[in-house]
């Protein structure tokens, strides 16, 4: 129900819904791991660190534990520790595909363009329709100076999601450089 919801753009009722689903013993992870998705849409760190504190007690082993713990440090300025965190998840829940985006997006702050594009060439390969993967790798290829490769990449990412700001930005940029 709260993803329903924070889909239709009432995220204030999609909280109390993934807050309540969270209150019923047993906690499930799947109630917590809504919570931590709307509190990292939100940016809101504080909340989700709790919520994280909370999905390592319930299921410490989880790929989602260790995904939504790796999205804390990566929007606390902290990419080496998502990493870590990254991997740990992969080693525990090697076909969670969202980590793999989450890996390459820390590789690409830490200014590792080769391991953020394997970790994004994963992520397709678990999830052939990650739009997320496709205009990821758009911008590497584009900041590599490989328009035809980023064109590629961005023009996928459209087709999957055609309101693409940053995937239509990314193909102008492109179509731009090559001319």
């Amino acid at each position: 129900k709260a993803k329903l919801l924070a889909s239709t753009g009432t995220t204030a009722e999609a909280l109390d819904a993934a807050r309540q689903a969270a209150s019923f013993k047993p906690i499930s992870i799947a109630a917590l791991e809504q919570l931590a998705s709307l509190y990292a849409d939100a940016g809101d760190t504080n909340h989700l660190d709790g919520t994280v504190a909370r999905m390592r007690e319930v299921a410490p082993n989880a790929g989602a534990t260790s995904y939504y713990g790796a999205v804390s440090a990566f929007l606390h300025g902290r990419a080496q520790e998502a990493v870590r965190l990254c991997e740990r998840g992969i080693g525990d829940e090697p076909t969670y595909a969202p980590i793999y985006d989450l890996l390459g997006a820390a590789y690409t702050k830490l200014e590792q363009p080769d391991k953020a594009r394997e970790a994004f060439l994963k992520s397709l390969s678990l999830d052939a329709h990650d739009s997320t993967a496709y205009t990821n790798l758009g911008l590497l290829e584009l900041a590599a100076g490989n328009q035809r490769e980023a064109t590629r990449y961005f023009a996928e990412a459209l087709w999957l999601v055609p309101d693409s700001a940053t995937a239509r930005e990314g193909l102008a940029r492109a179509g731009r450089t090559q001319n």
